[in-house]
């Protein structure tokens, strides 16, 4: 029979390192082969749109989709310091721990400390969820401007600065999605680490599939 710590520690340690070989695995083709990530696509079409509207004069067509942008920003930066703060509450309540402990959790060790470690670590994901949206809202801010930009005189508009600010957001939300999408197996994993590990895989297979498809 295998022991419970060692379930623990090999699911959880395999589960971790599919989600940190994925996530290195994608970093690097989104530099190396940009044209297969949806995030490269999506990339070049930004630099596009924002070449179309510095050059047509298409203001309202920008503000429009900035605020759309920040809106979607604001709204999941919102939610994530919640569930923080949520979990934060629920990990520093001894009751509410050990009840999960006991009734729902499967396999793995029953631990008090090791459980609140858990949450606390989901309460840090969400953190980084929270900051990475924050400065995407920042970001999307810099390009308002940089897009409504008039042109020195004698000169036509160098959409660069626009598009570098917006890339820059956009990196910063995909990264806040990635807070959230890592966020799901690491609340199964209250629930014991078989529940980790196949959480940890079936996400992994769906952002495969968002990131490379038009997602």
């Amino acid at each position: 029979m295998i022991s419970q710590n060692a379930l623990e520690i090999g699911l959880s340690g395999s589960a971790i390192s599919l989600l940190l070989l994925y996530h290195l695995f994608h970093a690097w083709e989104v530099r190396a082969r940009p044209e297969r990530t949806s995030f490269g696509r999506n990339s070049q079409a930004r630099a596009r749109w924002a070449v179309h509207v510095m050059r047509k004069g298409a203001d309202i067509l920008a503000v429009q989709t900035l605020r759309n942008w920040t809106m979607g920003a604001t709204l999941l930066a919102s939610t994530a310091i919640v569930l923080a703060l949520g979990i934060l509450s629920f990990a520093l309540s001894t009751d509410g721990v050990d009840q999960l402990n006991s009734i729902v959790h499967i396999a793995g060790v029953r631990s008090h400390s090791l459980a609140v470690i858990k949450a606390l670590l989901a309460v840090f994901i969400y953190l980084i969820g929270f900051v990475s949206f924050s400065l995407s809202i920042r970001f999307y801010n810099h390009a308002a401007f940089l897009l409504n930009l008039p042109p020195l005189k004698g000169e036509s508009a160098d959409p660069a600065a626009a598009i570098h600010a917006i890339r820059r957001g956009a990196g910063a939300y995909n990264f806040g999605m990635r807070a959230y999408y890592i966020s799901i197996p690491l609340m199964l994993w209250l629930l014991g680490p078989i529940w980790f590990f196949v959480g940890a895989v079936v996400m992994i297979l769906l952002i495969y599939r968002l990131d490379h498809e038009y997602g």
